[in-house]
């Protein structure tokens, strides 16, 4: 499904040297590694943020290397959630799809699906400074999902997100992945790791 051939990127002082992977459809699979190790720089090389300087990025067997971010059938979710504050949920949720130009009906069945599905269907009329760390990390995941990505990326998805709702977001990621969403996942955290990869 995702593949990359020895890709490398010079960032100033730092870089990233010939990384190779494979992700099947599927899996969840989990880069880990320590902060400041390169993991959200290569995601932003998975999803088409950066460029490599080298090597090659497959998806579904074409190359998609050189391709825009809106040409990747990838999403990115951020770790700070990177939500508009000015919009309400039901607004973040709909944005990538007003930007497709989809049909506002067809839009409205995605959004109120995949928020009764995420569990924040109460929450479609507030912005995002009423809400809490779980709540942002829901509606996030909500924004990236309605564009159904082939692959989801997640940059250190527990970072904002207090202790005590951890286990809530570890188990809406297992259900996810089990109804067959591709997801790569990045933490430092090996118990974080561990309780979710499958790779």
């Amino acid at each position: 499904m995702l593949r990359t051939e020895k890709i490398s990127k010079q960032l100033e002082a730092f870089n990233l040297r010939e990384i190779s992977l494979g992700v099947s459809p599927g899996d969840y699979y989990v880069l880990l590694g320590r902060s400041g190790a390169g993991k959200t720089q290569l995601l932003e090389l998975l999803c088409g943020l950066t460029e490599p300087d080298s090597g090659k990025i497959f998806l579904d067997g074409e190359e998609v290397t050189h391709k825009k971010v809106q040409d990747r059938s990838i999403g990115l979710v951020f770790q700070d959630f990177a939500l508009f504050p000015h919009f309400t949920v039901r607004e973040n949720i709909s944005y990538p799809l007003l930007i497709r130009k989809e049909e506002k009906k067809e839009i409205d069945r995605k959004v109120e699906e995949l928020a009764e599905d995420m569990n924040i269907s109460h929450l479609l009329s507030r912005k995002p400074m009423y809400l809490s760390g779980g709540e942002k990390q829901r509606v996030a995941l909500a924004r990236t999902l309605v564009t159904d990505p082939s692959i989801l990326l997640l940059d250190e998805p527990m970072a904002s997100v207090d202790a005590s709702l951890k286990d809530s977001i570890r188990r809406m990621l297992r259900r996810i992945n089990r109804a067959g969403q591709t997801i790569i996942h990045v933490t430092h955290d090996f118990n974080e790791a561990i309780s979710l990869a499958n790779k």
